[in-house]
């Protein structure tokens, strides 16, 4: 009957080397769809910073050709405003291009720490699976009186 007990130990220890196995590949695949957020969250951030530049641009062209139309000089006053539109869409514009950055970064982490998660899971798959055989050996030895 001792046989039934190494049997059970080598299931079990079977188990564990792969839910450890498991675990290690979720997290990669985890990782990886964190990689591949980060990637969009970039791009996403750099078109749309893109369109808000283009849209400052078509503002400016608005100033000046109300300016224009109108007769009024560009100085003083009104070249005020246009250049406060043009650092303040252009600050606007740094700020998605920032936001994307931290987006970036904060999905990168995730997917280091799933990398992380998933050698840890493989090596206590390893470690649980070497100590149920070890476990079940002695117990196995016990039984037979060694």
């Amino acid at each position: 009957m001792a046989w039934v007990g190494v049997a059970a130990a080598v299931l079990a220890a079977y188990y564990q080397y792969e839910q450890g196995q498991e675990t290690k590949k979720w997290n990669k695949y985890n990782a990886a769809v964190s990689d591949r957020d980060a990637t969009a969250a970039e791009q996403s951030a750099e078109y749309e910073a893109g369109l808000k530049r283009k849209e400052t641009e078509r503002l400016l062209g608005r100033q000046r050709a109300l300016y224009g139309k109108s007769g009024i000089a560009f100085e003083g006053s009104p070249l005020l405003v246009m250049e406060e539109t043009a650092a303040q869409g252009e600050l606007d514009a740094l700020m998605i291009e920032r936001s994307g950055t931290l987006y970036g970064e904060r999905y990168r982490s995730e997917g280091e720490l799933s990398r992380m998660k998933g050698k840890s899971a493989g090596r206590a798959g390893y470690y649980g699976a070497g100590t149920t055989l070890l476990t079940g050996a002695g117990n196995y030895g016990q039984a037979k009186g060694y």
